[in-house]
């Protein structure tokens, strides 16, 4: 049996970085569970014990504020000791909205959580991988990291989340630390759920824009971060992976279609 890894999960409290951790646990690894709301916290690192963790911990954490998640890195330092792997999964969502309909305060507060804790999750775990001599991080993107969505906060933000995990890839590659990220389509997470039970999203709609005809499931999401932070990826650094469902291709193909009709019976 592999040697038991320290992982340490920011937003691991529900969603896709709940299904993440839960993930690592089942592998027999360490989890430090990271979030805002402790009680969740808790419930998440009893169900990582329960799932196979060695051990799991739930350990607050404001990712916007870099004290916060150094108190953070010394939590798992002084519990498991140097982490080996780091998933960026904390992050707020934003309603469609125009560029010019922008509110600057909600801006910078997406861009404080979605960027900026991203951003310093990386320096200071990436700090301490760096001094190892060897480390995965993870961060999430999204849809968003490829797409012009009309988020006008958060795409921005999410383009950027790519364009950082390439930097690091290419500046902590020689170090010994690899750097990647997923960037999941729309998931059926609890947040989703709850808005398709209010009629507020058209489940057939969002199903029909990917080419699997499908969601997203977290477990989807959790298995791709395992992947990409295991020995299976030992030569993949700098790569923002889509986990989408097809989106990402059944998008522009939907497009052309409409103005370039093909004959059922036409040959492929």
């Amino acid at each position: 049996m592999a040697e038991a890894r320290t992982v340490v999960v920011t937003g691991g409290t529900s969603g896709i970085g709940r299904a993440i951790a839960l993930r690592f646990a089942q592998e027999g690894d360490r989890v430090v569970v990271a979030g805002r709301d402790r009680d969740r916290g808790e419930a998440t690192a009893t169900d990582c014990r329960t799932a196979g963790a060695p051990d799991a911990r739930f350990v607050p954490v404001d990712v916007a504020d870099e004290a916060s998640v150094e108190g953070l890195a010394r939590a798992g330092d002084e519990a498991f000791g140097a982490p080996h792997v780091l998933v960026n999964c904390a992050g707020i969502l934003q309603s469609g909205k125009r560029v010019l309909a922008q509110d600057l305060d909600e801006d910078e507060r997406l861009w404080r959580v979605n960027y900026r804790g991203t951003l310093i999750g990386c320096q200071v775990f990436g700090r301490r991988m760096a001094a190892a001599g060897r480390g995965a991080i993870l961060n999430v993107g999204s849809l968003a990291s490829f797409a012009p969505l009309s988020l006008p906060a958060y795409t921005p933000g999410k383009h950027a989340v790519l364009a950082l995990t390439q930097i690091l890839a290419a500046e902590l590659g020689p170090k010994g630390v690899r750097v990647n990220a997923v960037a999941p389509g729309y998931t059926l997470s609890d947040g989703l759920k709850a808005k398709i039970a209010r009629g507020e999203r058209n489940p057939e709609a969002i199903t029909a824009s990917t080419a699997l005809r499908r969601f997203v499931e977290p477990n989807d999401v959790a298995e791709a971060a395992l992947f990409l932070c295991g020995e299976r990826a030992a030569s993949i650094t700098g790569v923002t992976l889509p986990v989408d469902a097809g989106w990402l291709v059944q998008a522009p193909y939907a497009q052309y279609l409409q103005g370039n009709p093909i004959r059922d019976d036409a040959a492929l």
